[in-house]
């Protein structure tokens, strides 16, 4: 069988630009008649709500935000406005998260390797989007986002093996988070950090992990081992 390679979206894949990102938030808490502050503070307090996918849709994500925000004492957005607001909060997370210059020729050596591989993600639903507006859902076998499945890493990676039909011992882990690696690692994953800021040499081995600063070395390092582990 392929060796499958699960791989972290955001500090991975991409990075996010806040200030872009939350300028585009204070616009959709203008169009719908509320206050910024209130607004953005009910993003807060309902990300771990729609990093579940508790309330469904992005429409729905918007609509729970707003009714916190006004403490419920505004009247309902339309459905329609709500549509256009969740569309806009699209685009606004298409615009403002970058890929790393190393992702897309790193999954495209993965992938053309032969190589398995399926991104896994802790992500609401705006989060998750910028998977198919940034072009990646072409270069990967599947996506398991935590909105969609209702579970958060590492609990989604067990989510990712079911579906993809491997063990995990058949599989690595690629993630900035060291607790998520850890918690990897004890369900018998082979796992790598990603360390894009680490001072020193740009690839290393931690107590744990084996570590890179760019995916390119790691899409070397992968690819390298695969003939081996087969024979």
């Amino acid at each position: 069988m392929r060796t499958t390679v699960l791989v972290d979206l955001y500090g991975t894949l991409v990075e996010p630009n806040w200030a872009e990102l939350l300028r585009g938030r204070t616009a959709l808490a203008e169009r719908a008649g509320l206050a910024a502050p209130a607004a953005h503070h009910a993003w807060e307090m309902t990300h771990a709500a729609r990093m579940r996918g508790t309330y469904g849709l992005l429409a729905d994500d918007l609509r729970a935000i707003f009714s916190q925000a006004s403490d419920g004492r505004r009247s309902a957005i339309s459905a329609r406005l709500l549509s256009q607001l969740a569309h806009e909060e699209r685009e606004n997370w298409g615009r403002g998260v970058r890929l790393y210059p190393d992702a897309m020729p790193a999954l495209s050596l993965l992938r053309s390797s032969g190589l398995r591989l399926a991104i896994v993600t802790n992500a609401s639903a705006e989060a998750a989007s910028v998977v198919d507006a940034l072009g990646l859902r072409h270069l990967v076998d599947d996506v398991f986002a935590s909105c969609e499945a209702g579970l958060l890493k590492p609990h989604l990676l067990s989510v990712a093996l079911r579906s993809l039909g491997v063990e995990a011992s058949e599989a690595t882990l690629v993630d900035d988070d060291p607790a998520q690696l850890e918690a990897a690692a004890r369900l018998g994953f082979r796992t790598i950090l990603v360390q894009r800021f680490a001072a020193g040499t740009s690839t290393a081995t931690t107590s744990r992990h084996y570590a890179v600063s760019d995916l390119r070395q790691l899409a070397d390092e992968l690819v390298r081992a695969e003939p081996a582990r087969r024979r």
